[in-house]
């Protein structure tokens, strides 16, 4: 079993995955945090919250790391995942649509089938959230040759106009 430490930007359903283990405790958290909290504060605009789970791995310096980079730490309530929809539906949807088609041979096999299905989520897929149109691909031509771009040995694939 490995653990996948992410996070979402709700506003852009933009994912950031901070990494994978066998075994995580409060110092691979906080490690990992640190190097991803550049990304995440990169929005100097707007609020910015974080929604986590009471998980006993998000210790004290997790949050103090998230507060000094102007960060509002929110916990959820006990044993209430239906409170982070977000991330209870992503896990939901890298299940269903990339880690369900594969047996997994490691860690590192992991990180290379998240990291090929968190590109396509934040840059090709459609979100309904979002009117269906991708987070970052976009095509402006409405006549043209169709195109197609395959991911993940062709279980993902992605129509264009070419």
């Amino acid at each position: 079993m490995f653990f996948v430490l992410f996070f979402i930007n709700i506003k852009t359903r933009r994912v950031y995955v901070a990494g994978a283990t066998r075994y995580p405790n409060q110092g691979w958290v906080n490690k990992q945090t640190r190097n991803i909290l550049p990304l995440l504060g990169s929005n100097k605009s707007g609020k910015k919250l974080l929604i986590r789970d009471r998980d006993t791995k998000f210790s004290r310096e997790f949050d103090e790391s998230f507060k000094n980079d102007g960060f509002t730490v929110q916990k959820l309530p006990f044993m209430s995942p239906n409170m982070n929809s977000y991330a209870e539906s992503w896990v939901g949807t890298i299940k269903r649509e990339c880690l369900n088609h594969f047996i997994v041979f490691g860690e590192r096999h992991l990180r290379y089938l998240i990291s090929k299905y968190v590109t396509h989520y934040n840059t090709t897929r459609p979100h309904s959230s979002m009117g269906n149109i991708p987070l970052e691909f976009r095509s402006n031509k409405i006549s043209g040759e169709i195109k197609s771009q395959a991911k993940l040995g062709g279980l993902i694939k992605h129509y264009y106009r070419g």
